[in-house]
């Protein structure tokens, strides 16, 4: 699969679009913020050469669906 190629700003606001844009999460969902995602060996993180790991403010009931949209986003994009 060919995967889109982003700047870590752009893939950031993708995935925060996403998930402000998901109907079938709460309002308080959809104002998450994520850290900027940065550069990790694809070997070592299932093919995707980018990771999300700050999650600052984040209530604990919308880490698995903001985590699920990451997940979508890493099958999706590349780092460049």
């Amino acid at each position: 699969m060919i995967k889109n190629v982003g700047t870590a700003e752009k893939i950031r606001a993708e995935i925060l679009r996403r998930v402000q844009e998901d109907a079938d999460l709460g309002d308080s969902c959809r104002d998450c913020d994520i850290s900027i995602p940065r550069k990790v060996d694809p070997v070592e993180n299932g093919g995707c050469n980018w990771i999300v790991d700050e999650f600052p403010g984040v209530a604990q009931e919308c880490m698995a669906p903001l985590k699920a949209v990451i997940g979508e986003m890493m099958r999706e994009y590349e780092l460049s």
